[in-house]
């Protein structure tokens, strides 16, 4: 399947422009995050296209800035801590934008009205049937 985003968007949303190895290592990883992505939608929703193109070209940057996955690096006196571990991954937020916005019926909570139906066929009462059988 195609990603969510392709390397133009990348090159767009991180004022950069990419060539060679870099370029190809981006596609990449918007193929894997695109794939990430895709365990969390549920089947038969499709999340609008600018939300996935966004979270495809978030993955991606998180991976290229940190690919380590370091929380914290020092050279020399210098030292740099880091907010997220790296790697491809999904926030809780991210996940939450890849879902429908309400899972479940919309009317559940709602006033409803029952309509009866007479087919009209009588029936004893059943606690009558068992007097008489006693």
């Amino acid at each position: 399947m195609a990603a969510y985003a392709t390397v133009e968007d990348y090159e767009k949303r991180a004022a950069v422009t990419l060539a060679g190895a870099k370029r190809d290592q981006v596609a990449a990883y918007l193929d894997d995050a695109s794939a990430l992505m895709r365990r969390h939608i549920p089947t038969g929703y499709t999340p609008a296209p600018e939300t996935t193109r966004a979270i495809a070209v978030a993955v991606t940057r998180r991976a290229i800035a940190n690919g380590g996955g370091y929380r914290q690096r020092t050279i020399g006196q210098y030292s740099e801590t880091l907010g997220e571990n790296g790697g491809l991954y999904l926030t809780e937020d991210e996940i939450e934008q890849l879902q429908p916005e309400d899972t479940t019926d919309p009317d559940a909570d709602a006033a409803y009205s029952v309509v009866l139906v007479d087919h009209g066929r009588w029936r004893d009462d059943p606690a009558d049937i068992c007097r008489r059988l006693l």
